[in-house]
């Protein structure tokens, strides 16, 4: 029977590459994470534009049924357009955190949305006043526009590498 193993271990297909090569190749996914962080910069209007469109959709509770009939649809449509101009502007789109501190800063704007969209229940199906759904769109305006540039910056560094 033959072995498809070397003496190193290492299977007979593939080549064994020594500890100077393995560190250049780590230094050059090193490099490539540098220059992907570099291209990774969101514009000023990106978080300012996600964080209309969570108002807009909080605040379409508040609205007579035809008018939010309409409007909710359209605020919805605004989310996967913004992705979408986004990608094919600048050619690249990233769908997960790069590390720990983006993953926490990621979490926590998606939980204050998240309980932004339940008060807007709340305000929907209950006897309160309707203008109060300008708290929680006002709240999920400001998680976005502030909590979106912190998660930017901690994705770039994590992605360059530069934080862990």
């Amino acid at each position: 029977m033959e072995n498809d193993f070397r003496e190193d271990g290492s299977p007979s297909g593939t080549p064994g590459l020594s500890p100077a090569q393995a560190r250049a190749a780590l230094e050059g996914l090193d490099a490539d994470g540098a220059t992907l962080a570099e291209r990774a910069v969101t514009p000023w209007w990106y978080h300012l534009t996600f964080g209309t469109i969570v108002a807009v959709i909080i605040c379409t509770q508040a609205l007579p049924s035809p008018a939010s009939l309409i409007t909710l649809p359209v605020a919805l449509f605004a989310l996967p357009v913004l992705v979408l101009v986004y990608r094919r502007r600048y050619g690249l789109w990233f769908s997960q955190p790069a590390g720990p501190r983006s993953k926490r800063i990621y979490q926590v704007m998606l939980t204050t949305i998240l309980l932004c969209f339940g008060a807007m229940l709340v305000v929907r199906f209950t006897e309160i006043e309707y203008t109060w759904v300008l708290v929680p769109a006002s709240v999920g305006f400001v998680a976005a526009v502030v909590l979106g540039p912190l998660y930017d910056r901690a994705f770039r560094r994590e992605l360059a590498g530069t934080e862990r």
